[in-house]
Protein backbone atom coordinates (compact mmCIF):
# COMPACT_ATOMS: atom_id res chain seq x y z
CA UNK A 1 0.00 0.00 0.00
CA UNK A 2 1.58 3.02 -1.06
CA UNK A 3 2.48 5.63 1.64
CA UNK A 4 -0.08 8.99 1.88
CA UNK A 5 1.75 11.91 3.32
CA UNK A 6 0.74 12.65 6.71
CA UNK A 7 -1.60 15.78 7.18
CA UNK A 8 0.12 18.95 8.83
CA UNK A 9 -0.54 22.57 9.16
CA UNK A 10 2.98 24.52 9.32
CA UNK A 11 1.43 28.14 8.87
CA UNK A 12 -0.98 27.39 11.73
CA UNK A 13 1.79 25.84 13.86
CA UNK A 14 3.87 29.21 13.13
CA UNK A 15 1.48 31.44 14.05
CA UNK A 16 0.74 29.76 17.97
CA UNK A 17 4.40 29.89 18.29
CA UNK A 18 4.44 33.88 17.20
CA UNK A 19 1.75 34.72 18.85
CA UNK A 20 2.94 32.62 22.23
CA UNK A 21 6.40 34.51 22.10
CA UNK A 22 4.26 38.14 21.46
CA UNK A 23 1.92 37.63 24.66
CA UNK A 24 2.42 36.10 28.03
CA UNK A 25 -1.37 34.95 27.77
CA UNK A 26 -0.81 33.86 24.74
CA UNK A 27 1.94 31.76 25.52
CA UNK A 28 0.08 30.06 28.76
CA UNK A 29 -3.51 28.98 26.67
CA UNK A 30 -0.62 27.33 24.43
CA UNK A 31 1.42 25.60 26.68
CA UNK A 32 -2.02 24.01 28.30
CA UNK A 33 -3.78 23.54 25.00
CA UNK A 34 -0.76 21.73 22.98
CA UNK A 35 1.79 18.76 23.51
CA UNK A 36 4.67 18.28 21.17
CA UNK A 37 3.62 15.28 19.35
CA UNK A 38 1.06 17.89 17.79
CA UNK A 39 3.43 19.82 15.70
CA UNK A 40 4.53 17.81 12.86
CA UNK A 41 7.52 16.97 11.11
CA UNK A 42 6.53 18.83 8.19
CA UNK A 43 8.65 21.70 9.89
CA UNK A 44 10.39 20.13 12.99
CA UNK A 45 12.22 23.56 13.43
CA UNK A 46 8.34 24.48 15.34
CA UNK A 47 8.47 20.77 17.38
CA UNK A 48 11.85 22.08 18.79
CA UNK A 49 10.82 25.54 19.73
CA UNK A 50 7.80 24.37 21.54
CA UNK A 51 10.14 21.84 23.57
CA UNK A 52 12.42 24.65 24.43
CA UNK A 53 9.18 26.71 25.64
CA UNK A 54 7.93 23.73 27.83
CA UNK A 55 10.94 23.26 29.22
CA UNK A 56 11.30 27.50 29.83
CA UNK A 57 7.89 27.43 31.74
CA UNK A 58 8.97 24.67 34.14
CA UNK A 59 11.63 26.81 35.31
CA UNK A 60 9.02 29.52 35.53
CA UNK A 61 10.69 31.53 33.26
CA UNK A 62 9.44 34.21 30.96
CA UNK A 63 9.23 32.69 27.11
CA UNK A 64 10.39 35.55 24.94
CA UNK A 65 12.83 35.20 21.83
CA UNK A 66 15.88 35.63 23.78
CA UNK A 67 15.14 33.28 26.36
CA UNK A 68 14.22 30.13 24.05
CA UNK A 69 16.56 31.19 21.84
CA UNK A 70 19.05 30.41 24.95
CA UNK A 71 17.09 27.37 26.39
CA UNK A 72 18.09 26.32 22.50
CA UNK A 73 21.66 26.59 22.64
CA UNK A 74 21.19 24.47 26.07
CA UNK A 75 19.81 22.10 24.30
CA UNK A 76 22.16 22.34 21.20
CA UNK A 77 19.15 22.30 19.08
CA UNK A 78 19.99 26.34 18.16
CA UNK A 79 20.82 25.22 14.73
CA UNK A 80 18.51 23.15 13.55
CA UNK A 81 15.46 25.66 15.17
CA UNK A 82 16.59 28.36 12.70
CA UNK A 83 17.75 30.22 16.23
CA UNK A 84 16.76 34.23 16.36
CA UNK A 85 16.02 34.79 12.73
CA UNK A 86 13.70 32.06 12.67
CA UNK A 87 12.49 33.26 16.17
CA UNK A 88 12.19 36.84 14.77
CA UNK A 89 10.19 35.54 11.71
CA UNK A 90 7.75 33.96 13.56
CA UNK A 91 6.95 37.17 15.46
CA UNK A 92 6.38 39.02 12.33
CA UNK A 93 3.86 36.58 10.80
CA UNK A 94 1.36 37.26 14.08
CA UNK A 95 -1.04 39.39 13.21
CA UNK A 96 -3.47 39.16 16.09
CA UNK A 97 -2.28 37.12 19.60
CA UNK A 98 -5.89 37.15 20.36
CA UNK A 99 -6.60 34.66 17.76
CA UNK A 100 -4.15 31.68 19.61
CA UNK A 101 -7.25 29.81 20.09
CA UNK A 102 -8.48 29.72 16.18
CA UNK A 103 -4.65 28.67 15.53
CA UNK A 104 -4.38 26.09 18.15
CA UNK A 105 -7.65 24.47 16.86
CA UNK A 106 -6.04 24.28 13.39
CA UNK A 107 -3.01 22.85 14.53
CA UNK A 108 -4.96 20.19 16.93
CA UNK A 109 -7.19 19.14 14.18
CA UNK A 110 -4.20 18.10 12.14
CA UNK A 111 -2.66 16.46 14.64
CA UNK A 112 -5.87 14.35 15.48
CA UNK A 113 -6.29 13.60 11.86
CA UNK A 114 -2.34 12.20 11.59
CA UNK A 115 -3.00 9.90 14.88
CA UNK A 116 -6.11 8.71 13.31
CA UNK A 117 -4.33 8.00 9.96
CA UNK A 118 -1.31 6.58 11.67
CA UNK A 119 -3.36 4.13 14.00
CA UNK A 120 -5.14 3.22 10.96
CA UNK A 121 -1.60 1.89 9.29
CA UNK A 122 -0.89 0.32 12.53
CA UNK A 123 -4.59 -1.59 12.52
CA UNK A 124 -4.07 -2.41 9.12
CA UNK A 125 -0.54 -4.01 10.46
CA UNK A 126 -1.59 -5.87 12.98
CA UNK A 127 -4.45 -7.52 10.88
CA UNK A 128 -1.95 -8.42 8.62
CA UNK A 129 0.39 -9.91 11.09
CA UNK A 130 -3.18 -12.43 11.89
CA UNK A 131 -6.01 -12.09 13.72
CA UNK A 132 -7.35 -14.73 16.36
CA UNK A 133 -10.59 -13.50 16.86
CA UNK A 134 -12.44 -11.26 14.92
CA UNK A 135 -14.52 -9.92 17.70
CA UNK A 136 -11.74 -8.66 19.87
CA UNK A 137 -9.65 -6.87 16.90
CA UNK A 138 -12.93 -4.86 15.94
CA UNK A 139 -13.63 -3.95 19.78
CA UNK A 140 -9.73 -2.86 20.55
CA UNK A 141 -9.50 -1.36 17.20
CA UNK A 142 -12.99 0.99 17.85
CA UNK A 143 -11.56 1.55 20.75
CA UNK A 144 -8.60 3.11 19.38
CA UNK A 145 -9.52 5.02 17.22
CA UNK A 146 -12.87 6.53 19.30
CA UNK A 147 -9.90 7.43 21.97
CA UNK A 148 -8.37 9.16 19.43
CA UNK A 149 -11.14 10.99 17.78
CA UNK A 150 -12.11 11.97 21.44
CA UNK A 151 -9.27 14.25 21.69
CA UNK A 152 -10.65 16.33 18.30
CA UNK A 153 -12.42 19.55 19.61
CA UNK A 154 -10.24 22.06 21.84
CA UNK A 155 -12.52 23.91 23.22
CA UNK A 156 -11.84 26.95 26.05
CA UNK A 157 -13.90 27.69 28.28
CA UNK A 158 -17.20 29.55 28.08
CA UNK A 159 -18.22 32.32 29.80
CA UNK A 160 -21.45 33.03 31.58
CA UNK A 161 -23.15 35.60 29.02
CA UNK A 162 -22.53 33.02 26.32
CA UNK A 163 -24.04 29.79 28.33
CA UNK A 164 -26.73 32.19 29.70
CA UNK A 165 -27.48 32.85 25.88
CA UNK A 166 -27.52 29.57 24.80
CA UNK A 167 -30.49 28.33 27.62
CA UNK A 168 -32.35 31.66 26.54
CA UNK A 169 -32.30 30.37 23.16
CA UNK A 170 -33.57 26.99 24.18
CA UNK A 171 -35.76 28.35 26.42
CA UNK A 172 -37.92 30.58 23.46
CA UNK A 173 -37.42 27.73 21.05
CA UNK A 174 -39.47 25.28 23.81
CA UNK A 175 -41.91 27.78 24.09
CA UNK A 176 -43.01 27.68 20.57
CA UNK A 177 -43.61 24.10 21.04
CA UNK A 178 -47.20 22.85 22.85
CA UNK A 179 -45.52 22.54 25.70
CA UNK A 180 -48.69 22.81 27.95
CA UNK A 181 -47.50 19.96 30.57
CA UNK A 182 -43.81 20.75 30.71
CA UNK A 183 -42.25 18.33 28.44
CA UNK A 184 -39.29 19.67 26.78
CA UNK A 185 -37.57 16.35 25.95
CA UNK A 186 -39.76 12.66 24.02
CA UNK A 187 -42.70 12.17 25.24
CA UNK A 188 -42.51 8.94 27.53
CA UNK A 189 -46.30 8.23 26.74
CA UNK A 190 -46.96 7.93 30.54
CA UNK A 191 -48.38 11.45 31.76
CA UNK A 192 -47.12 10.80 35.56
CA UNK A 193 -43.65 10.06 34.22
CA UNK A 194 -43.03 12.96 32.20
CA UNK A 195 -44.10 14.88 35.34
CA UNK A 196 -40.59 13.46 36.68
CA UNK A 197 -38.22 13.48 33.93
CA UNK A 198 -39.63 16.59 31.63
CA UNK A 199 -39.51 13.84 28.93
CA UNK A 200 -36.32 11.83 27.53
CA UNK A 201 -33.72 14.33 27.34
CA UNK A 202 -30.92 13.94 24.73
CA UNK A 203 -27.83 12.82 26.14
CA UNK A 204 -29.15 11.09 29.37
CA UNK A 205 -28.38 7.77 30.23
CA UNK A 206 -31.46 6.41 32.15
CA UNK A 207 -30.62 2.48 34.33
CA UNK A 208 -34.66 0.98 34.29
CA UNK A 209 -33.46 -1.52 37.39
CA UNK A 210 -36.01 -4.29 38.65
CA UNK A 211 -35.92 -8.03 39.92
CA UNK A 212 -35.95 -11.02 37.57
CA UNK A 213 -39.54 -11.59 36.23
CA UNK A 214 -40.58 -8.25 37.72
CA UNK A 215 -41.46 -6.93 34.40
CA UNK A 216 -38.39 -4.55 33.41
CA UNK A 217 -38.24 -6.10 29.94
CA UNK A 218 -41.79 -5.62 29.15
CA UNK A 219 -41.82 -1.80 30.51
CA UNK A 220 -38.71 -1.14 28.78
CA UNK A 221 -40.56 -2.61 25.44
CA UNK A 222 -43.41 -0.34 26.17
CA UNK A 223 -41.22 2.64 26.74
CA UNK A 224 -39.67 2.37 23.74
CA UNK A 225 -42.91 1.97 21.82
CA UNK A 226 -44.74 4.78 23.41
CA UNK A 227 -41.85 6.94 22.44
CA UNK A 228 -41.93 5.84 18.66
CA UNK A 229 -45.51 5.97 18.24
CA UNK A 230 -46.10 8.73 20.11
CA UNK A 231 -43.26 11.76 18.69
CA UNK A 232 -42.83 9.44 15.26
CA UNK A 233 -39.19 9.37 15.54
CA UNK A 234 -37.07 6.26 15.14
CA UNK A 235 -36.07 3.95 18.36
CA UNK A 236 -33.51 1.01 18.44
CA UNK A 237 -34.29 -1.92 20.68
CA UNK A 238 -30.96 -4.01 21.77
CA UNK A 239 -32.93 -7.48 22.78
CA UNK A 240 -29.88 -9.04 24.20
CA UNK A 241 -31.32 -11.81 25.89
CA UNK A 242 -34.42 -12.60 23.87
CA UNK A 243 -35.08 -12.57 20.13
CA UNK A 244 -36.50 -10.30 18.14
CA UNK A 245 -39.56 -12.20 17.34
CA UNK A 246 -40.16 -12.87 21.25
CA UNK A 247 -40.16 -9.09 21.54
CA UNK A 248 -42.55 -8.50 18.96
CA UNK A 249 -45.04 -11.03 20.28
CA UNK A 250 -45.29 -9.22 23.16
CA UNK A 251 -45.28 -6.16 21.80
CA UNK A 252 -48.54 -7.55 19.95
CA UNK A 253 -50.14 -8.48 22.71
CA UNK A 254 -49.70 -5.03 24.44
CA UNK A 255 -50.96 -3.67 21.68
CA UNK A 256 -53.57 -6.00 20.87
CA UNK A 257 -54.75 -6.78 25.04
CA UNK A 258 -54.57 -10.38 24.11
CA UNK A 259 -53.40 -12.99 26.16
CA UNK A 260 -49.26 -13.10 25.33
CA UNK A 261 -49.56 -17.28 25.54
CA UNK A 262 -52.39 -17.40 22.74
CA UNK A 263 -50.55 -14.77 20.48
CA UNK A 264 -47.11 -17.54 20.69
CA UNK A 265 -49.46 -20.22 20.12
CA UNK A 266 -52.29 -19.12 17.98
CA UNK A 267 -54.35 -21.31 19.74
CA UNK A 268 -57.97 -20.49 21.21
CA UNK A 269 -58.02 -17.37 18.93
CA UNK A 270 -61.26 -15.93 17.87
CA UNK A 271 -62.55 -13.97 15.36
CA UNK A 272 -62.37 -10.87 17.38
CA UNK A 273 -58.62 -11.77 18.98
CA UNK A 274 -57.67 -12.20 15.45
CA UNK A 275 -58.95 -8.86 14.19
CA UNK A 276 -57.27 -6.88 16.96
CA UNK A 277 -54.06 -8.82 16.57
CA UNK A 278 -54.33 -7.59 12.81
CA UNK A 279 -54.85 -3.88 13.48
CA UNK A 280 -52.36 -4.04 16.53
CA UNK A 281 -49.21 -5.28 13.52
CA UNK A 282 -50.91 -2.72 11.26
CA UNK A 283 -50.41 -0.11 14.24
CA UNK A 284 -46.32 -1.16 14.96
CA UNK A 285 -45.27 -1.36 11.33
CA UNK A 286 -46.24 2.04 11.14
CA UNK A 287 -43.44 2.98 13.94
CA UNK A 288 -40.34 3.71 13.28
CA UNK A 289 -39.01 0.49 15.95
CA UNK A 290 -35.47 -0.92 15.14
CA UNK A 291 -34.23 -4.44 16.86
CA UNK A 292 -31.33 -5.65 17.13
CA UNK A 293 -30.98 -9.42 19.08
CA UNK A 294 -27.70 -10.03 18.48
CA UNK A 295 -27.23 -12.47 22.03
CA UNK A 296 -24.31 -11.43 24.32
CA UNK A 297 -23.61 -8.22 22.06
CA UNK A 298 -20.02 -7.15 22.84
CA UNK A 299 -19.77 -3.33 24.10
CA UNK A 300 -17.79 -2.23 20.84
CA UNK A 301 -20.61 -4.29 18.29
CA UNK A 302 -23.27 -1.92 20.23
CA UNK A 303 -21.35 1.13 19.81
CA UNK A 304 -20.77 0.50 16.14
CA UNK A 305 -24.92 -0.44 15.78
CA UNK A 306 -26.18 2.72 17.65
CA UNK A 307 -23.69 4.62 15.60
CA UNK A 308 -24.84 3.11 12.53
CA UNK A 309 -28.24 3.52 13.37
CA UNK A 310 -27.87 7.29 14.12
CA UNK A 311 -26.04 8.05 10.89
CA UNK A 312 -28.61 5.98 8.70
CA UNK A 313 -31.81 7.76 11.03
CA UNK A 314 -30.13 11.33 11.86
CA UNK A 315 -33.37 11.78 14.22
CA UNK A 316 -32.95 8.74 16.38
CA UNK A 317 -34.48 9.44 19.35
CA UNK A 318 -34.27 7.08 21.34
CA UNK A 319 -32.05 3.60 21.80
CA UNK A 320 -33.35 0.93 24.56
CA UNK A 321 -30.79 -1.67 26.06
CA UNK A 322 -32.45 -5.23 27.10
CA UNK A 323 -30.11 -5.75 29.57
CA UNK A 324 -26.47 -4.24 31.65
CA UNK A 325 -25.78 -7.81 32.75
CA UNK A 326 -25.73 -9.24 28.92
CA UNK A 327 -23.36 -6.66 27.35
CA UNK A 328 -19.33 -8.07 27.34
CA UNK A 329 -16.59 -5.49 27.14
CA UNK A 330 -14.48 -8.24 25.10
CA UNK A 331 -13.63 -12.21 25.10
CA UNK A 332 -9.72 -11.48 26.23
CA UNK A 333 -9.59 -8.21 27.98
CA UNK A 334 -9.45 -9.51 31.46
CA UNK A 335 -10.64 -6.70 33.98
CA UNK A 336 -9.50 -6.89 37.51
CA UNK A 337 -13.09 -7.70 38.45
CA UNK A 338 -16.44 -8.19 37.17
CA UNK A 339 -17.32 -4.68 38.73
CA UNK A 340 -14.82 -2.81 37.35
CA UNK A 341 -16.31 -4.37 34.10
CA UNK A 342 -19.59 -3.06 34.45
CA UNK A 343 -18.40 0.25 35.21
CA UNK A 344 -16.52 0.90 32.29
CA UNK A 345 -19.91 -0.57 30.50
CA UNK A 346 -22.06 1.78 32.38
CA UNK A 347 -19.46 4.55 31.52
CA UNK A 348 -19.26 3.59 27.61
CA UNK A 349 -23.34 3.76 27.65
CA UNK A 350 -23.58 7.48 28.80
CA UNK A 351 -20.26 8.25 26.64
CA UNK A 352 -22.66 7.11 23.69
CA UNK A 353 -25.36 9.34 25.08
CA UNK A 354 -23.72 12.26 24.86
CA UNK A 355 -21.80 11.20 21.87
CA UNK A 356 -24.99 10.64 19.65
CA UNK A 357 -27.05 13.44 21.85
CA UNK A 358 -30.28 10.68 22.15
CA UNK A 359 -31.61 9.44 25.34
CA UNK A 360 -30.17 5.87 26.32
CA UNK A 361 -32.21 3.39 29.10
CA UNK A 362 -30.81 0.33 29.52
CA UNK A 363 -32.30 -1.94 31.93
CA UNK A 364 -30.39 -3.56 34.63
CA UNK A 365 -31.03 -6.56 37.50
CA UNK A 366 -31.43 -5.42 41.08
CA UNK A 367 -29.33 -8.12 43.65
CA UNK A 368 -30.27 -10.52 46.11
CA UNK A 369 -29.76 -8.37 48.89
CA UNK A 370 -33.10 -6.19 48.06
CA UNK A 371 -35.20 -9.34 50.02
CA UNK A 372 -33.11 -8.11 52.87
CA UNK A 373 -34.98 -4.94 52.93
CA UNK A 374 -37.36 -4.83 55.50
CA UNK A 375 -40.51 -4.08 53.26
CA UNK A 376 -38.61 -5.78 50.06
CA UNK A 377 -38.52 -2.16 48.01
CA UNK A 378 -35.32 -1.24 46.02
CA UNK A 379 -33.18 1.75 46.69
CA UNK A 380 -30.35 2.27 44.67
CA UNK A 381 -27.90 0.05 46.89
CA UNK A 382 -29.37 -2.92 45.28
CA UNK A 383 -27.93 -2.26 41.52
CA UNK A 384 -26.03 -4.95 40.91
CA UNK A 385 -22.54 -5.33 40.19
CA UNK A 386 -21.54 -1.85 40.67
CA UNK A 387 -21.85 1.78 42.08
CA UNK A 388 -20.79 3.35 38.89
CA UNK A 389 -24.20 2.65 37.69
CA UNK A 390 -25.70 4.98 39.83
CA UNK A 391 -22.68 7.27 39.35
CA UNK A 392 -22.80 7.78 35.59
CA UNK A 393 -26.61 7.15 35.62
CA UNK A 394 -28.60 10.57 34.97
CA UNK A 395 -32.21 8.69 35.68
CA UNK A 396 -32.50 5.76 37.96
CA UNK A 397 -35.88 3.94 38.02
CA UNK A 398 -36.42 1.13 40.62
CA UNK A 399 -39.38 -1.21 39.76
CA UNK A 400 -41.52 -3.01 42.69
CA UNK A 401 -44.63 -5.04 42.48
CA UNK A 402 -45.93 -6.12 45.70
CA UNK A 403 -47.35 -9.73 44.19
CA UNK A 404 -44.15 -10.11 43.23
CA UNK A 405 -43.22 -10.80 46.89
CA UNK A 406 -46.91 -12.23 47.87
CA UNK A 407 -46.84 -14.90 45.25
CA UNK A 408 -43.57 -15.98 47.56
CA UNK A 409 -44.52 -15.61 50.42
CA UNK A 410 -42.32 -12.92 50.79
CA UNK A 411 -44.00 -9.49 51.10
CA UNK A 412 -44.35 -8.10 54.71
CA UNK A 413 -47.31 -6.25 53.64
CA UNK A 414 -49.06 -9.80 53.88
CA UNK A 415 -50.37 -8.31 57.44
CA UNK A 416 -52.39 -6.82 54.84
CA UNK A 417 -53.93 -10.37 53.21
CA UNK A 418 -54.55 -11.77 56.67
CA UNK A 419 -56.26 -9.01 58.05
CA UNK A 420 -58.50 -9.17 55.26
CA UNK A 421 -58.53 -12.83 55.91
CA UNK A 422 -59.38 -12.70 59.13
CA UNK A 423 -62.32 -10.41 58.74
CA UNK A 424 -65.67 -12.09 58.85
CA UNK A 425 -66.48 -13.62 55.82
CA UNK A 426 -69.15 -11.56 53.90
CA UNK A 427 -68.68 -8.35 55.61
CA UNK A 428 -69.77 -5.65 53.66
CA UNK A 429 -66.41 -3.95 53.93
CA UNK A 430 -64.67 -6.54 53.43
CA UNK A 431 -62.92 -6.54 48.97
CA UNK A 432 -64.18 -9.67 47.03
CA UNK A 433 -61.69 -11.08 45.18
CA UNK A 434 -62.02 -10.83 41.55
CA UNK A 435 -63.58 -13.71 39.76
CA UNK A 436 -61.86 -15.43 36.92
CA UNK A 437 -64.05 -13.78 34.10
CA UNK A 438 -62.40 -10.39 35.67
CA UNK A 439 -59.22 -11.27 35.81
CA UNK A 440 -59.37 -12.33 32.26
CA UNK A 441 -60.58 -8.93 30.73
CA UNK A 442 -57.80 -7.26 32.92
CA UNK A 443 -55.02 -9.23 32.01
CA UNK A 444 -54.27 -10.50 35.63
CA UNK A 445 -53.53 -6.75 36.74
CA UNK A 446 -50.43 -5.98 39.03
CA UNK A 447 -50.00 -2.83 40.71
CA UNK A 448 -46.82 -1.88 39.98
CA UNK A 449 -44.45 1.10 41.60
CA UNK A 450 -41.76 2.90 39.94
CA UNK A 451 -39.82 4.43 42.10
CA UNK A 452 -37.85 7.47 40.70
CA UNK A 453 -34.52 7.21 43.12
CA UNK A 454 -32.34 9.05 41.26
CA UNK A 455 -32.95 12.43 38.45
CA UNK A 456 -30.25 14.49 38.09
CA UNK A 457 -32.24 17.40 36.76
CA UNK A 458 -35.67 16.82 38.60
CA UNK A 459 -37.67 15.52 41.58
CA UNK A 460 -37.26 11.89 42.86
CA UNK A 461 -40.63 10.01 44.30
CA UNK A 462 -42.67 7.16 43.18
CA UNK A 463 -45.50 6.33 41.40
CA UNK A 464 -47.59 3.45 40.71
CA UNK A 465 -48.03 1.79 37.14
CA UNK A 466 -50.76 -1.17 36.35
CA UNK A 467 -49.36 -4.32 34.47
CA UNK A 468 -51.51 -6.10 32.45
CA UNK A 469 -49.26 -9.13 33.05
CA UNK A 470 -50.79 -11.33 30.00
CA UNK A 471 -50.11 -8.58 28.02
CA UNK A 472 -47.00 -7.69 28.76
CA UNK A 473 -49.05 -3.69 28.96
CA UNK A 474 -48.29 -0.91 31.43
CA UNK A 475 -50.93 1.32 31.76
CA UNK A 476 -51.19 4.38 34.51
CA UNK A 477 -54.47 3.95 36.87
CA UNK A 478 -57.57 5.33 36.61
CA UNK A 479 -58.34 7.59 39.73
CA UNK A 480 -61.33 4.97 40.69
CA UNK A 481 -58.80 2.86 40.83
CA UNK A 482 -56.77 4.63 43.30
CA UNK A 483 -59.93 5.45 45.35
CA UNK A 484 -60.52 1.45 45.34
CA UNK A 485 -57.34 1.11 46.92
CA UNK A 486 -57.31 3.46 49.67
CA UNK A 487 -60.61 2.44 50.88
CA UNK A 488 -59.30 -0.72 50.65
CA UNK A 489 -56.64 -0.17 53.00
CA UNK A 490 -58.56 2.11 55.39
CA UNK A 491 -60.94 -1.09 55.50
CA UNK A 492 -58.29 -3.01 57.06
CA UNK A 493 -57.59 0.01 59.29
CA UNK A 494 -53.78 0.03 57.44
CA UNK A 495 -52.18 3.61 55.79
CA UNK A 496 -52.55 3.89 52.15
CA UNK A 497 -49.63 3.96 50.77
CA UNK A 498 -49.41 7.17 48.30
CA UNK A 499 -47.23 7.04 45.16
CA UNK A 500 -46.71 10.77 45.73
CA UNK A 501 -45.98 10.99 49.35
Amino acid sequence: MPSVALPSNVEAERSVLGAMLCDSSAAEVGLESLRETDFSDEDKRNRYIFRAMVLLHQQHAPIDPQMVNGQLVNMQLDQLAGGLPYLKDLIDAVINPDNIDLYIEMVHEQSVLRQLLLKTQEIQKSYADGVDNIGDFITRSNDEITQIAQKRVVQGMKDAAEVAANVKREMEEKAKRDNARGVTGLETGYAVLDEYTHGWQKGDLVILAARPSVGKTAFGMNLAYLASFKNKVPVGFFSLEMAADRVMERLIASRSCVPNDRIQTGTFLSGKDKGKIAAAIEEISATKLYFDDTPNCKLGDLVAKATKLKKTHPDLGLIVIDYLGRIRYSDKVDMANHQQEVGYISGALKSLARQLNVPVICLAQLNRSVENNDDKRPSLANLRDSGNIEQDADICLLMYREDYYTDQGLSVKNKFQRKMEAKDKGADDAPSAPSPEEKKKSGDTSKTTIMVAKNRNGKTGNFDLMFQKSFSRFTEPTNEFQEKQAAMYRSADLEYFDPES
